[in-house]
């Protein structure tokens, strides 16, 4: 009986320690996976989705910064991206402005020969200052931009969003891509670009993830229409992120 006892008192620091070395490992191969390039997009997308999984359990229960609020209105009706991303640069102390950005980043023509469009990959599609005449920008020109004032710039698209969670819970707020409605939009659109195609929608929004809580299931953001630590539902945002291609950025 004496030895059984002392069996089950060892059973589960054993456990728990085979536990973390599994966790481990698999840490190591999504980084090794990454650095690999080319990387076949169904191969990395399992990797970032395990990755994700182990995020979610290393993150801390609930978290919140304190980011600095700024309001892209209402010179900037279009121009909720370089909004973020000056919240997101101001927050480590690299001091720049909204409208310095709006006019640093990279504009392409809303309308090109041959019935196409702008691209928001290449980027900001249209004019940030006019009502209703622009669009949007995506990940790459953020990240060209935020990487000409930090190398420590990091574009963070592709990865779950138990991941950005995780960045956040380590201190960096996060810029990611949504919707005007934090939730998934139902006006998703091609438009043939001279790059080729794109899915957009004229709904598209950014903000700054600065929070969360597991338990309430809620996310914090910095949204730039004039919210400070909004909270928002955490499925309807993560689905609204997926649906925008999962794109963030961070500073790291």
């Amino acid at each position: 009986m004496k030895e059984m006892r002392h069996q089950a008192k060892h059973a589960f620091p054993k456990k728990r320690h085979f536990s973390w070395k599994v966790v481990s490992i698999i840490l190591i191969l999504i980084s090794l996976i990454t650095l690999i390039k080319p990387v076949h997009k169904d191969i990395k997308n399992s990797f970032y989705f395990l990755e994700g999984k182990v995020d979610y359990l290393l993150a801390k229960p609930s978290q919140k910064l304190t980011v600095d609020l700024q309001n892209q209105l209402p010179d900037l009706p279009n121009g909720c991206e370089v909004t973020s991303l000056s919240m997101l640069l101001n927050y480590y102390d690299l001091n720049t402005t909204k409208d310095q950005l709006a006019s640093e980043i990279k504009h392409v023509d809303s309308f090109y020969p041959g019935n196409k469009r702008g691209n928001p990959h290449v980027g900001f599609v249209g004019y940030m200052s006019q009502k209703n005449g622009g669009w949007c920008v995506y990940n790459e020109p953020l990240y060209d931009l935020a990487h000409a004032y930090t190398p420590n710039a990091v574009n963070f698209t592709g990865h779950d969003f138990n991941s950005v969670i995780k960045k956040v819970s380590d201190g960096h707020p996060v810029l990611i891509i949504v919707s005007t409605t934090l939730k998934p939009v139902d006006d998703m659109r091609t438009w043939n670009t001279p790059q080729g195609k794109v899915q957009v929608t004229p709904s598209s929004h950014c903000v700054v993830v600065t929070g969360y809580d597991k338990k309430q299931g809620i996310v914090y953001l910095n949204n730039p229409f004039g919210y400070q630590n909004q909270a928002t539902n955490w499925q309807d945002l993560e689905a609204v992120y997926n649906q925008q291609g999962k794109q963030a950025i961070y500073i790291k």
